[in-house]
């Protein structure tokens, strides 16, 4: 087998092990769900139910719905490189990309209700 013979299976077995790794990794972007509502309420929570108290930094789907019915509320996360928000009135479900950085506090809010609906999380 000559040197370029040699060097092409090496390059193709390199490529389908980092293939297959990033397939194992399970290749999605994780989620954060944001919901307003019912009523005066707004949560951050993680796929399984959990309150959104410490997350690890890194990219995430940002997926917010609005569970009031009403178009008096939005979703607004904020922090250092995140400057999201749905607009007011809001009624539906939207996705945002964000990047949470390293041992920094985001805060998620609603705009108009900013005293009554308000929330935090640190970032490990």
């Amino acid at each position: 087998m000559s040197a370029t013979a040699r060097l092409t299976a090496l390059a193709a077995a390199v490529i389908t092990l980092v293939v297959a790794a990033a397939v194992a990794q399970g290749g999605t972007t994780p989620r954060l769900i944001g919901k307003t509502g019912p009523a005066f309420v707004i949560t951050l929570k993680t796929p399984s139910g959990q309150k959104a108290s410490r997350v690890k930094a890194g990219t995430y789907n940002l997926v917010v719905t609005d569970g009031t019915g009403v178009d008096k509320h939005n979703f607004h996360m904020r922090g250092p490189g995140v400057d999201v928000k749905t607009g007011i009135p809001f009624v539906g479900r939207k996705t945002f990309r964000v990047r949470l950085q390293r041992g920094k506090t985001y805060r998620f809010l609603c705009d108009p209700h900013e005293l009554a609906m308000n929330g935090s999380f640190k970032t490990f």
